[in-house]
């Protein structure tokens, strides 16, 4: 029997600030990944960073202070809320997915179009944030972790450029920091 704690037992719950810092460090990994051709892996690694960014800045929207916890349980009820509310042609916000990318995007510009300090501009950048999420997830799946599959040059840069997007529009998209 093992004497050391499993290293998933001692994994603190993320912030916004280290879900932001782990998307960067995903998508360093994938631009690597990239160079030495290893295609697949990387488009995983950059859909992940997209997901990460998308989920830290609903909750930094949502109020969350940089630093303060986001359990497992935080992020399942707030996305049970997504998936119960409606757009207008009446699907829900969020998939049942349990990596909704689409559905944070969507639930994100939910989020911030109840605020009146919401601008043209940021908008319009929650607008080209569903559609990029909806390009990525053309391409990514957290399954493609268990595939062998060829990935075509255009589509990862289609997916690399919005990673990198992301990345660069993360405080437009939650309109805080």
């Amino acid at each position: 029997m093992s004497r050391v704690t499993s290293w998933a037992d001692r994994l603190a719950p993320n912030t916004i600030n280290t879900l932001r810092r782990a998307a960067e460090d995903r998508v360093e990994d994938a631009s690597r990944l990239v160079e030495r051709k290893r295609f697949l892996a990387a488009l995983y690694l950059f859909g992940y960073g997209v997901e990460m960014v998308l989920s830290a800045s609903y909750f930094r929207s949502a109020g969350f202070f940089p630093n303060q916890p986001i359990d497992g349980d935080t992020r399942h009820r707030h996305m049970a809320k997504a998936r119960q509310r409606k757009r207008a042609t009446g699907q829900p916000l969020m998939e049942q997915d349990p990596h909704p990318l689409v559905g944070w995007a969507r639930l994100l510009r939910w989020q911030r179009s109840a605020s009146p300090e919401l601008t043209t501009r940021e908008d319009q950048v929650l607008k080209e944030a569903i559609e990029r999420a909806e390009l990525v997830y053309q391409y990514w799946r957290p399954e493609l972790r268990y595939k062998k599959a060829d990935v075509t040059m255009d589509q990862l840069e289609e997916v690399r450029s919005s990673a990198i997007w992301f990345i660069k529009n993360r405080d437009s998209l939650s309109g805080r920091d």
